[in-house]
This record gives structure tokens, sequence and C-alpha cells, in this order.
């Protein structure tokens, strides 16, 4: 079913990193969902309020804002598609992420209201007489809920959507939900023990953890959370593969949205080469980079000094640095003659999970060189990745 809708509704599908054809996947998911939750949710609605089941209702009305939040998806797609314009040139890509916020605090709202509800009926018990309808249409509706949910996580990994994977989230939830609120009607029907209002609590608090969830990623993702390793793994293996790239570092990846993706990084050249030739590689790859991977790539040129000396200094600091903490990476070494000293200075990438400061393991790494050869000068330019512990200059 899955990849009959694909097939038939989604033109070029397996062009996933074109904008356009992002924004068809996002439409098929989120038409999909409206569909399916509104089925789920008229099923339990009126079951529900046929043999007087809080919890049932509670489950359709929870199906209702799943619906619901379908349909955001649906727009925040529709939104986030728009080109850029002169007030937002780099597009219109966070709106699926706003939309995401928005749809939690609902899932927040109704899980209050829902609680309420609960907590009424357990200060007011009553028995509810179960039907073999009532659980016919729960075990339909647990059965369309895990194939949507298998489906929204699935398009939500393919086009790396958060509001999908957390529409996802909250169908799987839904399963639990249902399947313990039908096991719960089951048993309080037989052992007649009012445990309605318990199980509408239990809906209302997976709903409550399902918005926190939500509202965690699209969060993360507005303050500008670190790049998949899949991700940066990809842009450095691009960049390296043109000859002429003898090495990259300092990636850097801005994210305004699926599809609208900025980044800049540093490449390493022969200094000995033409700069005219390293300029006009710079500029292909630059380009290529938009065709291929659909990003908007800045590219700093940084000219590299491979003779003897300098690649024996390098390999020693190296050493040095690895036997301190193999987590700790250098590049953009220089070794500079001066009267009576050599200046080396270099760059290095400290992990923010390293307990101690930047500048206090520069010093002490400047200390234990300096030690080892007074001739040596060193200078150290300290700093962490912006692409977590993914090291992709060595």
């Amino acid at each position: 079913m899955r990849e009959f809708l694909i097939e038939q509704f989604i033109k070029n599908h397996d062009m996933i990193k074109v904008p356009s054809v992002r924004t068809q996947y996002g439409n098929v998911a989120s038409i999909t969902g409206v569909i399916v939750n509104l089925l789920v949710c008229l099923g339990e609605l009126i079951v529900g309020w046929l043999i007087g089941s809080i919890a049932m209702i509670s489950d359709g009305i929870h199906n209702v804002a799943d619906a619901g939040g379908s349909a955001i998806s649906f727009l925040s797609f529709r939104l986030a598609a728009k080109k850029p314009d002169q007030e937002h040139p780099y597009g219109h890509g966070r709106m699926e992420y706003l939309f995401s916020i928005g749809f939690s605090i609902i899932l927040f709202v109704l899980a209050i209201q829902l609680m309420i509800e609960a907590v009424n009926r357990i200060m007011h018990p009553e028995i509810v007489d179960v039907s073999a309808v009532a659980i016919i249409v729960m075990l339909v509706a647990m059965g369309l809920k895990i194939w949507l949910s298998s489906f929204l996580k699935y398009m939500g990994n393919r086009i790396d959507s958060p509001i999908l994977r957390a529409n996802a989230l909250e169908c799987l939830s839904d399963v639990w939900a249902t399947a313990g609120i039908t096991i719960g009607l089951l048993a309080g029907s037989f052992l007649e023990y009012p445990i309605d209002g318990y199980l509408g609590a239990i809906v209302a608090l997976m709903i409550g953890r399902a918005g926190y969830h939500v509202f965690k990623e699209s969060t993360s993702r507005l303050l500008g959370n670190e790049p998949t390793p899949e991700r940066v793994r990809e842009i450095a293996d691009f960049v390296q593969s043109f000859d002429g790239v003898l090495g990259v570092h300092d990636l850097m990846i801005h994210d305004y949205g699926p599809g609208h993706e900025f980044a800049s990084i540093h490449v390493e050249v022969d200094a000995n080469q033409d700069i005219i030739k390293s300029h006009n590689m710079i500029d292909h790859i630059e380009r290529k980079a938009l065709e291929e991977l659909h990003l908007k790539l800045t590219i700093h040129m940084d000219p590299l000094l491979r003779d003897e000396q300098t690649m024996a200094i390098y390999e020693q600091i190296r050493s040095v640095v690895k036997a301190y903490d193999d987590r700790i990476s250098i590049h953009d070494l220089r070794a500079i003659e001066s009267d009576d000293h050599l200046n080396v200075l270099f760059d290095m990438v400290v992990p923010y999970t390293e307990k101690q400061r930047k500048d206090e393991i520069s010093q002490s790494i400047k200390r234990i060189l300096e030690a080892m050869n007074p001739y040596y000068h060193v200078t150290i330019n300290a700093e962490h990745s912006y692409i977590g512990e993914e090291r992709i200059h060595e």
C-alpha cells in the first residue's frame, strides 16, 4: 500500500532531495493521516457514546487531534514550500518546525482537558458494559493506527521531517493506549469494577508525553541542533572527491528548514598551485553542491604547504595531541621561521564532551610541545566543532 501511494501520487519519487518532491511526500503522508484518523475517530466516538465509555470517547477525541495534526503538517509543508522573498531570503522552511511546536501545544491542552474528564469519572465512577461491536471497533482502530504509524515513520525518515515523525510517534502511542483501553474495559466489565476513568487518565498522560517529544525535537531544530553524522559525512566526502582538494575542516551547517540548507567549509589546497586554478575549482565545487546535494555551500580556501619539514612537525604535534586526548584533532598547521625560534601555529578542535575548558587544554599542550622542543614558539587556536563528534579532517 505504501509503495502504491508513493508511485501513484509522487512524481520523481526517488529525487527526495528536491524540495518540490519533498513537499509531495509531505502532502501524501498528511492527507493519508487525516483520512485514517477521521475514520478511527468516528468509529470510536460513536461506539464510545453508545456504551458510555469516557476512555473510549477520550481515545476518539485523541484521534481528532491526530487528524488535526496531519492537517497542520499538510499546511506546514505548503507554507514551507513558498519561495524566498525580500523579507525571508533564506526561505520559509522553518514553518514546519513552528507548526510542530503549535501541534505540541494542542496536544498539551488536549491532555489536560482529558485528564480533567478522567478525574471526574474517577470521582463519580460508572461500570461500562462492553459489547462485541466495541471490541471489534477498537481492534480495527489498532490495526489502522499500526499501519499509519509505520507509514508516517517511513515517510518522515525518508524526507527527514520532524512533524511526520512526530505524527508517527503519536500514532504508536495511540496503539498502546487503545490496547490498554480494550483490555481494561474487558477486565472492568468481567470484574464489575469502574476502571474507565483510570484508563482515560492513562490516555491523557500518553498524549502529554507525545506532546513533550514533539516540542523537544522542534525547539531543538529551531535553536540549531547538531547535524546528523550521515549528512556531515555526505558533504565532506562530496567535497573531498574533487581533484585538488587536500583536506577539509571547519564544516558548519545552517538549517533554515528542510530544503533550505546552507553550509560553509574550509578546503585545503596546494599552496604552490596557481591561485586562479584553485579558485576555479572552488567555484566548481560550490555549483555542484547546489546541483547534487541541494546545498548552498560557501567554501573558504586554505593554501597548505606540504614540504618535508612542515609534515614532520605536523606528525610530531599530532602524536602529542592524540596521546593527550584521542578525541582532539588539529589542522591548519603552519611553521614560520624567526631569528631565534620557530613559530608553530595550528587550530585544534576540542569536543564539547571534554570536561576541561578548551583554553586550559591548549595551554597544557602548548607547554608540552615547548618543553619537548625549546626552539618552538607555539600558538594554538582552540575551538569547538559545529558538527558534534564527527571528524572530517583526519
